[in-house]
This record gives C-alpha cells, structure tokens and sequence, in this order.
C-alpha cells in the first residue's frame, strides 16, 4: 500500500513538473493593416450608381440613382474598420468616383484627386464607359499613366478589372470579347507595373444576373457589396500584418 502511495506521488510530481516544463502559451496576434489611408478612384462604378428596378422586358433604361452609401468604398471602409477594429479610426476610403466618366478624362482628374488626398493604398477601375471605341490597348496604356503616378508617390496599387455585363438588357451590350481582352491586357499591365490585379469579372460572373442591375451594366446594392468583399480580401491578402 506505502508503495502504491509512493508511486502515485511520483507520478503526479512528475506530471507538474512536465507542466511547468512546457513553454507559456503566447496569444495569438491582432491582424493589422499596412496601410489605412485609401483611395478609390473611377467611374460610376466607383460613385455607386444604381439602377432602379424596370420590367425585365421593358426595352427602357432604368433611371440611374447615385446612392454614396451603397458604393462599394462606402462598404469596404466599414468592412475593413470591422475587421481591424483597433486602427477603425484611422481607416478611411476616399470615394473619388465620378459618374458617366470617360478613362481619358479620368487620366486627367487622377492627378489632382490623388494628390489631395495622398493615400497609401489607390484602388483603381476605370475604362467602361467608351471601351469600344477608345479599345483596350489605348484604355490599358492610360491606366498605366495612372498606376505610375500613384507608384511615383509611394502608394500601393491595385487595379481592378472590368465587370461582367448581362446581354440583353438595355446597357449590357460591350462585347464579351472587348471586356476580356481588356481585363487580359490590364493583367499583363499590372504584371509589368508589379501593381496587384483584381479580377472581379470572374468572380461576380457567375451570379452577375443578380449582382447586375436591370441596365446591364451597372451592379446592384447587392454587386457593390460583391465588389467590396472581393477587394477587402484582396487587400487581407496583401496588407495583413500581424
């Protein structure tokens, strides 16, 4: 029995001393961001334009309504103060959209915009309107004048790409091939120019009959939600610092 005892008191000594032995549990670190100071830069796509509802086969175009909240910065901003809630004060995303914007035109208000506002991170989408007539190389090459003023002034950048359009409806008639030779040679661009390329043609393709609105062209509230996740992951992925 005093050996039975004995040994159970060797055991457990044993077993604190194994305790102690092992090395003390660290916390896992808080995600934070690189950089919180944003700027998203284009068209209506950008604004956050949104079409109201129309018939499905009426042949009219649906009134185009400029909802700020429902933009996809406005969402991405909260989204990102929600994820990295001790900087939530010190995120901010530009909107510097501006509907019914040519990328001609928008080559010439990046410069000013950009440099008012002096962002580290600039995400970028730009071309739609017009991109059957300007092409994509031409689009491509005035993208890049702004990828390279943005790198000039220390910022990361992140292109974004064309979005899918329904065919069929009143504005969703930009060739699919036009689209995607466009998103193919902002790619390459992007690869040159060792900005980050976001491809949100692919990823909003699948539902775009939901994610688009009732022009064809624009996305709904719930498409600029879509294109919020899409760049807040994007920017998970390459701005996440623990």
């Amino acid at each position: 029995m005093l050996r039975s005892v004995g040994s159970l008191v060797f055991v457990l000594g044993l077993s604190v001393a194994c305790a102690d032995s092992r090395p003390p549990t660290t916390p896992t670190p808080t995600p934070r961001l690189s950089h919180t100071r944003f700027l998203a830069f284009g068209d209506s796509f950008t604004a956050g334009e949104v079409t109201d509802p129309v018939s499905s086969t009426s042949s009219l175009i649906g009134k185009l309504v400029l909802v700020p909240t429902a933009s996809y910065p406005s969402v991405l901003e909260a989204r990102l103060r929600t994820t990295y809630a001790p900087q939530a004060a010190t995120i901010s995303v530009t909107n510097g959209g501006l509907a019914s914007e040519r990328i001609l035109d928008g080559a010439q208000r990046f410069p000013s915009v950009y440099d008012s506002t002096r962002p580290e991170v600039v995400l970028i989408q730009e071309g739609a309107n017009g991109l059957p007539q300007v092409g994509p190389d031409i689009s491509t090459g005035v993208m890049r004048t702004m990828v390279q003023h943005a790198k000039a002034g220390g910022s990361r950048v992140f292109v974004g790409s064309m979005l899918p359009q329904v065919a069929g409806r009143p504005r969703g008639n930009t060739p699919v091939s036009e689209l995607l030779a466009y998103n193919n040679t902002l790619q390459l661009m992007s690869q040159q120019e060792a900005v980050v390329y976001v491809d949100l043609y692919s990823a909003m393709l699948p539902d775009a009959a939901t994610l688009i609105g009732s022009d064809g062209l624009h996305p709904t509230e719930a498409g600029y939600r879509r294109i919020a996740d899409i760049f807040l992951n994007i920017i998970r992925a390459n701005l996440e610092a623990r």
